[in-house]
């Protein structure tokens, strides 16, 4: 397998250097004058070329029966370490003016070593998979810049909605098979910084609210390197919290969830 990413990634620097050099033989006098202009561009699409071993756990797991009493039984625990193959949908900006719109989301499918043990203490495996999915609207309140230096910062406090499926099932026995699913709104906000061709930016938002009993939480730092007008490569590190609670199928599920890991990917200025 990491023969195929690596002929991926050996291919995709020689397709940005043949960009790199076509973009820079308009640019040359002066060299960097194209990023005072890199707002004409309005559209920005991200595609991960690498995601090594993202990783996640369950900081908490529970299962409990409702039975008719209110003397609730407490059937299992799920823990442990979440080894999760990250598929990536896609990352979409549009930034008209003052505006900003960002659609995002990933599926995931988690190789995990996660232990499900019921009251006859008999143990089974557990896997999860989870789509979620990301839709916000921010407007930029700050701008600092200085076109000699090629120097801007920017600040864009964003709203949203963010949408969680998750299907958590026993490998090994029908026993546990339940999908949890909810939207939870969200607030939160961007800061990119951009220092000749590199741009480094920080995301954040918090999600849920404890409306009922969810609440999520995501941080994300980048920094990417602009080759020319069409395209950047970053890498970056995110961290995602979530948390739910409901009653699904007869049973109550107490669930929190963390993944975190890094992304190399390639960026696309139309």
């Amino acid at each position: 397998m990491w023969r195929i990413n690596f002929l991926v990634v050996l291919l995709l620097c020689v397709f940005m250097t043949k960009i790199y050099g076509q973009d820079t033989i308009v640019t040359q006098n002066p060299k960097l004058d194209f990023l005072n202009h890199i707002d004409d561009r309005k559209w920005t699409l991200k595609v991960p070329i690498w995601v090594p071993g993202f990783r996640g756990n369950f900081s908490y797991g529970g299962l409990t029966l409702l039975p008719a009493s209110e003397d609730y039984t407490v059937v299992d625990r799920l823990n442990g370490e979440l080894g999760v193959t990250f598929y990536f949908i896609g990352d979409i900006t549009y930034a008209p003016g003052n505006w900003m719109f960002n659609v995002d989301g990933f599926h995931t499918t988690l190789a995990s070593n996660l232990g499900f043990e019921n009251v006859d203490k008999v143990k089974f495996l557990v896997d999860l998979e989870g789509t979620i999915l990301r839709g916000l609207a921010g407007y930029k309140v700050l701008e600092s810049s200085n076109k000699d230096k090629f120097f801007k910062f920017q600040l864009y406090p964003y709203i949203g909605v963010r949408y969680i499926n998750l299907d958590i099932y026993s490998t090994n026995t029908n026993f546990l098979d339940i999908r949890p699913d909810w939207l939870e709104p969200l607030v939160g906000f961007m800061a990119p910084v951009q220092y000749k061709r590199w741009v480094f930016s920080v995301k954040a938002d918090l999600g849920g609210f404890g409306i009922n009993e969810h609440l999520s939480w995501y941080v994300n730092g980048h920094a990417s390197y602009r080759f020319g007008k069409l395209f950047s490569m970053g890498l970056g590190y995110s961290v995602m919290d979530f948390k739910y609670s409901q009653d699904i199928e007869y049973k109550f599920l107490d669930l929190g969830i963390r993944l975190g890991g890094p992304v190399l990917s390639v960026e696309f200025n139309l």
